[in-house]
Formats: structure tokens, sequence, C-alpha cells
């Protein structure tokens, strides 16, 4: 019987896991902390994407010759069917929710999966010919393909972000980039100036100059024409998601009714610029998932009179590139966490910044500084792990605190 060794016990190892069981497979897990008494113990070995290239564990196994897969490339070995694969800085899960969302309403067998919560090992003997596999990439997932090949690929848009685990933009663009290896065909945003030069066989662009782009107030392409002020999601970012699902859509065959059917049926996923409510003329809203400079540029872009609430566990990220949009639309930032000190140093001679010890405290002192009219946006542009397990529980303490302002305030 072979025996695999399993680096990580989060999402993506226990898919492996539960694949490997299936198919019949011993297996250990291993995390950080851990000992290894002998790796040649192993016929092979699955990498979750938190383990990066240079952990010691990775270089020993690489070193005895223990073969090693990413997750997502253990899973593509027993997939069947179609394979949709989307990846970007901002925007990629609501786009692979929106891709797989208007997929199910055509009636297709659609799986969804990857960096998006569900390990793909989970559902890979699932798949058959006629399935469609719709997987949000990670550049750690992206990173460890190397015989994975899919059908249509996409990239949203690269922008500075874990720049702790790369040495520089540049680095993180290049995992970005090896989408052009792994997959058919390849849609491209060609609004950024990291992707314009992405030209030559089976490059699909979006945006301004690209094949899928915005005529008027329509999403136009390929025949298709669908009105964006028919669609539930607002935003400039939520163009970009449209656009580039409208690509994947039309390359894997969906009529210009089924799009429309499934894009206006598509309600967005939480804590995604995300509005929880609304007191005494003041809107909150919940982006909690903004762990980047870009994504609270796009967030504040949607709005105009915002106190924002931003802070976390630092990225390595550059917030002074948010300076004309802080100027030009926040009255007032709240910091949290550990990233604090740097963003009222970044942002204090623009507005007045006020530091916060918690959630409930961020929330009270922004409401304490707005006007009716004025939008409370938590756009953290940071990781949550300083605080909170994830983003997701950063937003709904967020959630929890506006649902007591909203009791009290009378």
């Amino acid at each position: 019987m072979l025996k695999a060794l399993i680096l990580g016990r989060g999402v993506s190892g226990r898919g492996a896991g539960e694949l490997l069981e299936k198919l019949g497979f011993d297996f250990d897990f291993f995390e950080d902390g851990d000992g290894i008494e002998k790796v040649s113990d192993y016929d092979f070995a699955v990498k979750s994407p938190g383990f990066p290239p240079g952990h010691r564990t990775v270089k020993l196994l690489e070193e005895s010759s223990v073969p090693l897969y990413g997750e997502v490339e253990l899973a593509y070995r027993f997939m069947k069917g179609e394979i949709v694969g989307i990846t970007g800085t901002n925007g990629k899960s609501t786009t692979t929710a929106l891709v797989y969302h208007a997929l199910k309403e055509a009636g297709r067998k659609a799986f969804v999966g990857g960096n998006y919560g569900i390990a793909a090992s989970s559902f890979a003997l699932e798949t058959d010919g006629e399935s469609i596999s719709v997987l949000e990439l990670s550049s750690f997932q992206i990173e460890d393909l190397t015989s994975f090949r899919g059908d249509v690929g996409a990239i949203l848009n690269v922008t500075p972000d874990h720049l702790d685990r790369y040495g520089s933009f540049e680095e993180y663009l290049k995992a970005k980039l090896k989408m052009r290896e792994h997959f058919d065909w390849l849609v491209v945003n060609r609004e950024d100036p990291s992707l314009k030069g992405i030209k030559g066989e089976g490059v699909i662009g979006f945006g301004e100059g690209g094949e899928f782009r915005v005529e008027g107030k329509c999403l136009t392409g390929d025949g298709v024409r669908i009105d964006v002020g028919e669609l539930p999601l607002k935003g400039v970012h939520n163009l970009q998601n449209y656009l580039c699902a409208l690509s994947i859509l039309r390359l894997l065959g969906l009529t210009e009714e089924e799009i429309y059917r499934g894009f206006s049926g598509f309600k967005g996923l939480p804590h995604r610029t995300e509005p929880v409510g609304k007191v005494r003329g003041v809107l909150f809203i919940n982006d909690s998932k903004s762990t980047n400079v870009d994504s609270v540029a796009k967030a504040l872009l949607s709005f105009e009179r915002v106190i924002l609430i931003a802070g976390g566990k630092d990225k390595g990220l550059d917030f002074k590139v948010l300076s004309p949009i802080i100027k030009e639309r926040v009255k007032r930032v709240v910091a949290i966490g550990q990233a604090a000190p740097i963003i009222e140093e970044s942002f204090s001679s623009l507005v007045e910044v006020i530091r916060a010890r918690s959630m409930e405290e961020a929330v009270r002192l922004a409401f304490s500084g707005a006007e009716p009219g004025d939008v409370v946006l938590l756009s953290p542009g940071c990781a949550s792990f300083d605080m909170f397990r994830n983003y997701a529980e950063r937003g709904e303490a967020f959630k929890e605190a506006v649902r007591k302002l909203e009791e009290e305030v009378v």
C-alpha cells in the first residue's frame, strides 16, 4: 500500500486526506512542530499552500527525492471534465462564485473549490466528462502546479500583496503569470498595467481594449449585450468581476440569456462591500475581505463620504499610495491592530486618525464622527490574524458591533 505525508491539516490537507482515503492509500499528517523520523518511509507527499517552498520539511522531502505535489495538483490527477481557474489579487472569490452560480443556473453540472474554501480533492472523484470545476487559485497554489492543465484560466488583476512571503512584487507577479503555462485559454484584464503585455494565441482580454468591455452602460463582447444597471453588484471592482466572468462563460459556451440569468440572480458574497445596517442615516459597510491596499482603494471609489476602519496584521504593504483617495473621500480613519501605527503615520497629515483597541470600539469611534449620508467602511487592507482567526470572523465582529449600536441608538 502506498503511503503519503500530508503537510498541513487545514482545508487543503483534510481534502487531500479525504481523497487518499477513498483511494485506499495510507497517510500521515504533518504540521509545524511535528517531528519526522524518516521521510524515506513515504512514497510521496502532498503540500498545503501555506507551506512555502523554502520550508525546512519541504526542502527535506526534495533532498530525499520524495515526490511532492500541491493539493490542487493532486486533485487534478483524478478530475474529469472541464476546469476553470481564476486568480487575481482582488475579486477572485466573487468572480469564482459568480461563474459557478451562472453555470448552475444554466443547468450545468458544476463544482467549486480551491482557495474558495473547498479543497478540490474533496470532490475530484465526483467529476465526470460533463462537469465543470471552477477553481479559485491563489499564487501559493499556482506555484505548486506541475502537470496540471485546465481549459479556461483568468487573471483579474495583480497588485502588491503577500510581500511578507515574496521578496518583491516582481516575484509575486511571476507566480500569478504562471497561469499561462497551465490553461488552454487565458482571460486577462487589459486595464491592469501588469497584464497589458500578455498577448498571443489563446489570450482573451477584458476591459478597455479587450474583446469584452463596457460600452455605454452595457457589458459587451462576442455578440452579448447586458445592461449593467440591471445587475445587483455595484462598484468599479464588480464591473471587472462581471467582465471577467462574462469572458469565461462565453468560452464555456453559455448564451447571453443564460449569462444574464446567472448574473442577475447572484447577490454577492459576505464580507465584500456588504451593507450591514444604517444608524441615524449613517450606512455601515463590511469589506473585511479587503486584505491589501488595492482592495481598499476599490472600496473607497464606491463611496464618497467615508469614515474608514483599517488595520490588522501588516503584510509589508505601502499604505501611502492611498493618499490621494484618502484626501478626496475620507473624513476620518479609525486604525486597529498591529498596523495601526503604520496607518496613523501614513494618513495623519491628511485626515484625523484615531486608534481603537477592539472592533466594537472602532465602530463607536467611527459613528461618533459621522453625519447622515456618511459611510462607515470596514476595509482593513491587512490580514486579520493579529486579532481574529480569519477575515470572516473579523467581519462578523463588525456586524455584531453595528447590531449593538443599532439597539442602543434610537
